[in-house]
């Protein structure tokens, strides 16, 4: 059962005026919540500025990382980028290398296979730059625990650079410079870049030096939107900025790559943050869990629009295979959780053999969704366990990881998603360990809630309103879509089920209707009787264009029948 919580607004706010143009209390009081409780404020988040982007050279090191960068161009070195196998490893990794390459820098790139060398800095990276004669290395995405590949850079003569937006630990890796937003003692003003946007700054601080117009290197803003969005990293401040005007880039991109994506995926127009998020980057992210990410970092470089052509095929192709083994192994992890009775601990950790390794991370998310609670998978062999773990609202996964960190060979990653490597023997142990931890935790926090904005009637959805709520995109992670509450509203005509699991209907308030779209509600069409039900239920308003005319829809979260029908 979810439970359905208003956020504290402040309701006594007004209509404000900006630049011409009535911003309604609705919007007023929503942003005000969110902190931009000033017309300053308030204006700047409608229209953000690249101007606004922070001074790069306030994150630690960096003065030392460009410095290097430098001297590696002006004495013609090789360097290997070394990114990871996800979109965001893999946007990163071809931001800089078109970047280098650009500036005249001898540039080789190098990803990991995951199912081969598993996360992060590899040793057989290591080896590949010292078969390249490269001389200095640089990581994007990934770099800030690799103490021990780092020192083995190190044997070779190797300088590494690392870039990187990953919580460190206690120990860091000796590295000639470490660039990342969350190191201790950091004063930069915004702590939550994606890899790829940590390699912008790096970027825009190599271009200052180099007194090169920053026009340039914008043009690849489309790259750090869709690493971003893809890396489920907060949608404000900064990542903000560079979403924004990186969609902008991606619909008139002239990179071959993302021009075959964008086809093969349909997407021609509109697009938001959504369309990045569950149509474009499972596409990237597919061939890297199912093979390598090869393919997926050649369709963002080449120049060949055949070849463009053939790798977004293929990547789509890696999708709908990682789609079917994903259903199946849900199925199994389901039913395996049910029967072991491990839907009864706070933290889900679960194991079998014929897990895929690249996909259980996926599916951890979605049972995490089923049962609302964190969730590790793990893939077993004869002597190991690895897998992924998802989390839930307020529970640091990998936090909990570190506190149990002698039980597991490796690990790392983000408050909500980590991967993690340790002996097979040890699973039932870290299961126990976990749970014994997360038992003294407050037990509202495993409690599912949705959380609305306001409760708005029907007949307050106005042309305005709908115009202003446009502007919240891109949304996401700390920056929602604006949700409200519906209260007794009847549902007109007969709802009907569409695609494979959602609802369609009509819901009508005192002679003010709109269509309604249910994601995933399918089920809840018995529980309707047309002409009688009405429903209470929590719903974002969007707009959509039919034959060039705009049409305003109702997005139902939460649905649950009227309180005076129960």
């Amino acid at each position: 059962m979810t439970q359905w919580v208003a956020r504290d607004i402040d309701r006594s706010l007004t209509d404000l005026v900006i630049r011409g143009k009535t911003v309604p209390k609705e919007v007023v009081q929503i942003l005000a919540m969110r902190g931009y409780d000033t017309p300053e404020r308030i204006e700047r988040y409608f229209a953000p500025r690249l101007s606004d982007l922070y001074d790069p050279f306030l994150m630690p090191n960096m003065e030392q990382a460009v410095d290097r960068m430098l001297q590696a161009l002006s004495n013609n070195e090789k360097v290997l980028v070394h990114g990871d196998y996800d979109t965001d490893g893999i946007t990163g990794t071809a931001l800089l290398v078109r970047n280098f390459q650009k500036l005249g820098i001898q540039t080789v790139f190098y990803i990991p296979n995951r199912l081969e060398e598993g996360y992060g800095l590899s040793m057989t990276g290591i080896e590949f730059a010292h078969e390249q004669e490269c001389s200095l290395i640089f990581t994007v995405d990934c770099g800030i625990t690799a103490i021990e590949t780092i020192a083995a850079a190190a044997q070779h003569g190797i300088d590494v650079i690392v870039c990187d937006h990953h919580k460190p630990l206690p120990v860091l890796p000796d590295a000639y410079a470490l660039l990342d937003p969350k190191l201790s003692g950091s004063e930069y003003p915004f702590q939550d870049l994606a890899g790829v946007g940590v390699a912008y700054k790096f970027l825009q601080a190599l271009y200052s030096s180099l007194d090169m117009p920053l026009d340039e290197l914008q043009e690849d803003l489309d790259l750090v939107a869709l690493g971003t969005v893809v890396d489920v990293v907060s949608l404000i401040d900064e990542n903000r900025i560079l979403v924004m005007y990186g969609i902008k880039r991606i619909q008139s991109s002239e990179k071959k790559g993302l021009q075959a994506l964008l086809k093969e995926a349909s997407l021609s127009r509109g697009l938001a943050a959504y369309h990045l998020g569950f149509i474009i980057g499972p596409r990237i992210n597919a061939c890297g869990r199912m093979r390598s990410a090869q393919d997926a970092l050649e369709l963002l470089l080449t120049e060949d629009q055949a070849l463009a052509q053939k790798h977004a095929k293929r990547l789509s192709k890696d999708n709908i295979e990682r789609q079917t083994i994903e259903d199946t192994i849900f199925q199994d992890a389901y039913s395996t959780i049910v029967q072991r009775g491990f839907e009864k601990d706070r933290i889900i950790v679960a194991a079998q053999e014929n897990w895929h390794e690249g996909i259980v991370g996926i599916v951890a998310s979605r049972i995490s969704e089923a049962f609302y609670k964190p969730v590790i998978l793990l893939t077993l062999n004869e002597q190991r366990a690895k897998g992924s773990g998802r989390s839930i609202s307020g529970f640091d996964i990998t936090a909990a990881l570190t506190e149990h960190s002698t039980m597991i060979t490796r690990f790392g990653g983000h408050a909500q998603a980590a991967g993690l490597e340790l002996p097979r023997e040890n699973v039932d142990g870290l299961r126990q360990a976990l749970n014994a931890s997360a038992n003294t935790l407050e037990e509202s926090l495993f409690k599912r809630t949705a959380h609305f904005d306001l409760e708005l009637q029907l007949t307050q959805i106005t042309k305005e309103l709908v115009f202003f709520l446009k502007y919240f995109e891109p949304t996401g992670m700390a920056n929602p879509q604006a949700v409200f509450l519906g209260k007794n509203l009847e549902i007109v005509g007969v709802p009907r089920v569409v695609g494979s699991n959602h609802l369609k209907f009509a819901l009508r308030e005192e002679g003010t209707a709109f269509e309604a779209f249910a994601y995933r509600q399918a089920d809840s069409i018995l529980k309707i009787e047309p002409g009688k039900t009405r429903i209470d239920c929590l719903y974002s308003i969007s707009e959509d264009s039919f034959f060039g005319k705009n049409k305003i829809m109702l997005k139902v979260k939460n649905m649950s029948i009227a309180d005076d029908q129960k």
